[in-house]
């Protein structure tokens, strides 16, 4: 029964984690992976496309608008009017009145008509208006990038901690084996109880369980990381390119400025204040020249290939706005309120970025203090485990008073790895919310 239970757990212990196809994926790889995939980014980039397509389309204000007709019809009834008789006859002869049909019965017409805008007073705010949209959305476009390096990072860094995790556990497996096997040596000399045996067992079992958590821990992460970055989820997954833990390096300065976030609210107040000023030149006068040429093929026999008159005209029309009913002044009123909502929101998310750039900055120190600490915990519990496994194992220390020892060190072992774990994500979040 002992030899199969420890070659159980040696099984479990020595079987590899990884299988032969297993995918290696350093960080910059499932970087960029996941700006790949991201749906949202491929979304955005088209829509940074189609502001541009915008912006571009306002050159086509300024080429003149050529339009071609034609038309051919055929008067079933002709117009008829009375032209007076007198106007035909000498006063006094009194000649009657006389109907006249105008018209003929076929109409054929073809006509070129253009337009261009000489004045255009709100083309060149509107062409800034699409600057800015456009502008608008490389932010937004920025911001978006960012938060998904973020998210797959995160995604990286638990698939590493489980990883870690998992090497504990097992670990643990094997430090519990091993006692195990001391502790039926120390029964087979005499010199342990029934219970320190009961308990080494136990330990065994709760190591087992511990390191099969592990296991479905490491593949949830796995799955999460396969999501972010586009891969099938079923395919295994494991980190590589991680360097070992190493002293946590200190923080350059931070550019909060440069964030993209408060880019695209400067980029929302710019956009407020020029549809405030687009009002006022909705106002201003406009002026097109337009013209026609036009050819005309009137007959009652459908003769087209006489019967044809030309016609040209060209002109200049003015626009000029005299009375809207007061819409004008209340489209303003509107657009101040909007451009004072925009100016607050980009004073509060200034206010946000400091905060988040402090708090940020804060969970670094606290990750490093915490760093510092557990290194020096797991030295000494490594330390101490090796005296107390030598003492147990002389008889001259008890099995409870060496688990004890050994939760101790295990405890020691998974706050260093918290620890550098919470930096690494501390940091990286610190390097958002800086403008890094």
């Amino acid at each position: 029964m002992k030899m199969m239970f420890c070659a159980l757990c040696a099984y479990i212990v020595l079987t590899p984690s990884f299988s032969q196809d297993t995918l290696a994926l350093t960080l910059e790889e499932a970087l960029g992976r996941g700006m790949s995939h991201s749906y949202d980014l491929r979304n955005q980039e088209l829509n940074l496309r189609g502001a541009a397509l915008e912006a571009a389309r306002l050159d086509a204000r300024r080429a003149p608008v050529l339009g071609a007709g034609g038309d051919l019809r055929s008067n079933l009834i002709l117009p008829t009017t009375i032209i007076p008789g007198s106007v035909f006859s000498n006063p006094g002869q009194g000649e009657g009145d006389r109907k006249v049909r105008f018209g003929t019965v076929f109409n054929i017409s073809a006509t070129l008509d253009a337009t261009y805008p000489l004045i255009d007073p709100t083309l060149s705010t509107d062409r800034q208006l699409a600057e800015a949209r456009r502008a608008l959305q490389g932010s937004v476009l920025e911001i978006q990038k960012k938060q998904v390096r973020l998210q797959v990072s995160e995604a990286w860094y638990e698939v590493f901690l489980s990883e870690e995790q998992l090497r504990l556990a097992a670990d643990k497996l094997q430090r519990a084996r091993d006692l195990l096997a001391v502790t039926y040596a120390r029964r087979d000399a005499g010199t342990a109880l029934p219970s320190d045996l009961l308990r080494s067992q136990l330990e065994v079992e709760n190591a087992l369980a511990a390191h099969e958590q592990a296991n479905y821990q490491l593949t949830s992460t796995r799955q999460a990381l396969a999501y972010r970055t586009g891969i099938p989820l079923t395919t295994p997954l494991r980190t590589a390119g991680m360097p070992a833990p190493e002293a946590p390096r200190p923080l350059p300065a931070a550019q909060p400025e440069k964030r993209a976030e408060i880019a695209e609210y400067q980029q929302r107040l710019v956009l407020s204040e020029l549809e405030a000023g687009r009002i006022e030149k909705q106002y201003q006068p406009s002026l097109n020249l337009y013209g026609s040429a036009a050819l005309q093929h009137l007959s009652n026999n459908f003769s087209v290939w006489q019967n044809w008159f030309p016609l040209a005209f060209i002109g200049l029309q003015a626009k000029v706005a005299l009375f809207d009913g007061q819409l004008k002044r209340r489209d303003q009123e509107i657009a101040a309120v909007k451009r004072m909502v925009a100016q607050q929101d980009l004073e509060k998310k200034q206010e946000e970025t400091a905060f988040e750039v402090s708090t940020a900055e804060t969970a670094v120190q606290q990750s490093v203090v915490q760093w510092n600490k557990a290194q020096a915990n797991v030295a000494a519990g490594r330390q101490l485990f090796a005296l107390d496994r030598e003492r147990f194992a002389q008889g001259k220390l008890t099995y409870s008073e060496l688990l004890n020892t050994d939760y101790a060190l295990r405890e020691a072992e998974r706050n260093a790895l918290s620890a550098w774990y919470n930096y690494l994500l501390a940091r990286a979040r610190w390097e958002r919310a800086a403008g890094m």
